[in-house]
């Protein structure tokens, strides 16, 4: 990344300069103007509350689909690098671990059965990246969602029962981006036909389990709660594996095509997140050019 792009993005805010300093510069950078930061002390206030927050999850009233709830706030303050203990959500993440069960799955209401990994991942993949990726129920997790992996290599809520070597692109990405955050996993043969899976669906085109690669999924929207090309090269880019495939780079190089000056749009934006540049169309997001840069820093790497 050239000094002016740096620059540019290192004026943002608090909560985006800490995220560039301390993912793409590789420095620790001092967290006390993010938290002071109005944005984000609302967002970690909605995440203690009881009407979108983790504890209103048991009401059956969060769903993993809703942006502005509790999945997606947790998963953009993981984004940036703060932890559970920097963001005082230590109660809450207990709240979370309330719904394992003791073979290591998740339960999460109102609807979601035990098998449904997707759903779990996503705040299981953001509690990892927040300093619990070392703790033994996170293990445990991800020990039962390996057993269930099938015999294609990716994941399905139904598992291998249709007979059908498809797995579910939803699943396979969010159990990827859970075990992208470990080294062993990276580097591991066995995840090999989750990312053919990923790839193939886009080089195909194909429409699985109701999620395809046409125009929503092309556009530039953050968090792409449904399946998006930002969440899937962003997981895809921590795995070797992926990034030395022909899939993966022509899915950047369409992102790239996207560029303006290097810079890069939200397209649309999402309204719940007004107070984040992620949220507007009208000018560059520094966030979303972060998001691509730091991709960009993973695939360098290899």
């Amino acid at each position: 990344m050239d000094k002016k792009a740096l620059d540019w993005l290192l004026a943002g805010p608090a909560w985006l300069k800490y995220a560039v300093e301390l993912q793409l510069l590789y420095i620790k950078p001092d967290i006390a103007p993010v938290l002071q930061d109005n944005s984000i002390q609302k967002l970690i206030l909605r995440l203690k509350g009881n009407s979108a927050g983790i504890p209103a999850i048991k009401s059956g009233k969060v769903h993993y689909t809703e942006a502005g709830k509790a999945y997606w706030d947790l998963f953009f303050l993981a984004d940036t690098g703060l932890t559970v203990e920097d963001a005082g959500l230590e109660a809450e993440a207990e709240e979370i671990f309330r719904y394992q069960s003791r073979d290591g799955t998740f339960t999460m209401p109102p609807n979601v059965q035990d098998n449904y990994f997707c759903m779990s991942a996503i705040l299981i993949a953001s509690l990892a990246k927040m300093g619990y990726r070392d703790d033994p129920r996170v293990i445990k997790y991800i020990r039962a969602a390996m057993s269930a992996q099938m015999t294609g290599g990716g994941w399905d809520c139904y598992g291998d029962s249709y007979g059908s070597g498809d797995s579910c692109p939803m699943d396979d990405m969010n159990i990827l981006m859970l075990l992208g955050q470990y080294l062993d996993y990276r580097d591991s043969p066995r995840l090999q036909g989750a990312i053919d899976h990923l790839l193939a669906h886009w080089e195909e085109g194909t429409h699985l389990y109701g999620f395809g690669v046409g125009k929503r999924f092309r556009s530039l929207q953050y968090p792409a709660v449904k399946y998006g090309i930002l969440r899937v090269l962003d997981t895809l880019s921590l795995f070797p594996y992926a990034v030395k495939k022909q899939g993966f780079q022509t899915m950047l190089d369409y992102v790239h095509g996207k560029a303006v000056s290097g810079r890069y749009f939200a397209e649309p934006a999402d309204m719940v997140y007004t107070d984040f540049d992620f949220s507007q169309t009208t000018e560059p997001s520094r966030w979303i050019t972060f998001l691509v840069s730091r991709m960009e820093k993973r695939v360098a790497g290899v």
